[in-house]
């Protein structure tokens, strides 16, 4: 495993410093998002914003893990089982954040109001990050085409958002009632 941290070195480094403002990136977006629907209350928003409050929450303890994976504090050398313990809990908060980056695709495949096609879009990311919530199973690949959808899903969501809120008489049509 010490093998695998010095060897993964830089791409670590990098994946950290990505990761950083991804985070601040979706937060931001999210808060945009929101306020540019006037989201009232309704459950699928609700659900949406705690899936995605989690996935941000679980992406920050990434972060702190791939932060003490790659810079020693202090000079500090982790043992091997402390190395472990650090390991598994990165693809552990990995595992989670993509499962609340899947609710969030459904959830807000329909409180967004993008329509069949934006539901479809939340369904087909959705099932990608349940897949792609299991990295240790999954090509390293995989977790990168991940990481690539999520970021398309959220640019799909801005778009449609933007695209409703500017023809207002479209965002109704095909609309349900607030769950």
């Amino acid at each position: 495993m010490t093998a695998w941290v010095e060897r993964g070195n830089s791409l670590l480094s990098w994946s950290g410093e990505l990761l950083f403002f991804a985070v601040i990136c979706w937060g931001a977006g999210a808060r945009g998002l929101f306020a540019a629907l006037n989201a009232g209350p309704s459950v699928r928003t609700n659900v949406g914003v705690t899936a995605l409050a989690t996935a941000f929450v679980a992406l920050v303890v990434l972060l702190l893990t791939v932060g003490r994976l790659v810079y020693p504090v202090f000079e500090i050398q982790l043992s091997v089982e402390v190395l472990a313990l650090v390991v598994s809990s990165m693809y552990g908060a990995l595992h989670l954040a993509f499962l609340g980056f899947a609710v969030a695709a459904v959830a807000l495949g329909w409180s967004t109001r993008a329509g069949l096609g934006g539901r479809a879009v939340g369904i087909v990311a959705a099932v990608a990050f349940v897949v792609g919530s299991f990295p240790w199973l999954t090509p390293s690949w995989w977790s990168s085409l991940v990481a690539v959808l999520i970021a398309a899903w959220g640019v799909f969501l801005a778009l449609a958002t933007e695209t409703r809120t500017k023809n207002p008489n479209s965002a109704r049509e095909g609309m349900s009632a607030p769950v």
